[in-house]
């Protein structure tokens, strides 16, 4: 896909949200989720440097039958106070020797819990995570590094191999759910929620750089960025088959793997400007305008 930049107008209803968030930088491999936080307030540019391991991640999270695994994608996230026009560039800077990331992104309302995880929430049980949400889940293939840890999920829904599982629980095309572990001793529920997907996304799966611009209600919101070379996702996937599962005894197959997701480095320019309300005025005031005159006419 060539360089994508298009233009959409989004209403997301979703509550305003103060400007403090959380923030976390992204830990190994298979670390939990972590957000690193935009700041819209800054109005101009803010620019950053990041990795996003693999070059798979988001295309293989448009596959409605493995999903993908989240730590192959790096989580930003965003507040909107008033109604803004973001503008925002990825490119991979191939400061490193794993060649450059062919960028992808999807934008969701809302965010999952920082610190989640595919594997949170489904632990020997009497995990102290809702069933509601274990049930809920579709098993992880045997081949996924989530499906040693994951016996709740498998019970719930009986799912198993590659057609009926998935190798991770984020989506580039659709709503996610992801919870944080739960502690059984100390009693404490996994908190889980769910970020919606806005239909916003882009890819460019043999090029360095992708950009979006695009006007956003007031909300939270979550920009995902992954990898997107279909090439580099049919080598990831095979090995990852490979693995049967053990990603702990070295081998062949383990060592495939671990090349396949060392770190592709990208810059994100991102930028937010408020829309002004005379935008608004003016556009409630022509409107009408050709009211009272098409009135007029009628009469």
């Amino acid at each position: 896909m060539n360089r994508l930049k298009s233009r959409r107008t989004v209403r997301v209803l979703t509550a305003s949200l103060g400007l403090a968030l959380l923030f976390s930088t992204a830990g190994p491999a298979l670390a939990h989720v972590g957000y690193t936080t935009l700041d819209p307030t800054l109005g101009v540019n803010t620019s950053l440097n990041s990795t996003a391991s693999s070059n798979a991640g988001w295309i293989a999270g448009q596959d409605p039958t493995t999903w993908a695994n989240s730590h192959d994608n790096r989580f930003f996230s965003f507040n909107l106070t008033d109604t803004m026009t973001i503008d925002f560039t990825i490119t991979g800077t191939n400061t490193n020797t794993n060649g450059i990331l062919n960028p992808g992104y999807s934008i969701f309302a809302g965010t999952v819990p920082g610190g989640s995880h595919d594997g949170a929430g489904n632990l020997p049980a009497g995990a102290m995570v809702p069933l509601s949400y274990v049930g809920a889940q579709t098993g992880f293939a045997t081949w996924s590094p989530f499906a040693a840890t994951n016996d709740e999920i498998d019970a719930n829904n009986g799912a198993a191999g590659l057609t009926t599982a998935h190798w991770g629980q984020y989506r580039s095309n659709g709503n996610v759910t992801m919870s944080t572990d739960g502690n059984v001793a100390a009693s404490i529920p996994g908190v889980v929620s769910t970020m919606t997907y806005t239909g916003l996304s882009g890819s460019n799966a043999s090029g360095a750089s992708v950009a979006g611009h695009y006007t956003l209600g007031p909300g939270l919101y979550s920009l995902v960025v992954g990898g997107a070379n279909p090439f580099n996702l049919a080598t990831y996937l095979a090995d990852a088959i490979a693995t049967n599962g053990d990603y702990t005894t070295p081998s062949a197959a383990l060592t495939a793997y671990n090349a396949d997701r060392l770190a592709r480095t990208f810059n994100l320019q991102f930028s937010a400007v408020p829309i002004p309300a005379a935008v608004y005025l003016f556009g409630s005031g022509l409107v009408g305008v050709i009211a009272f005159a098409r009135r007029r006419m009628s009469v």
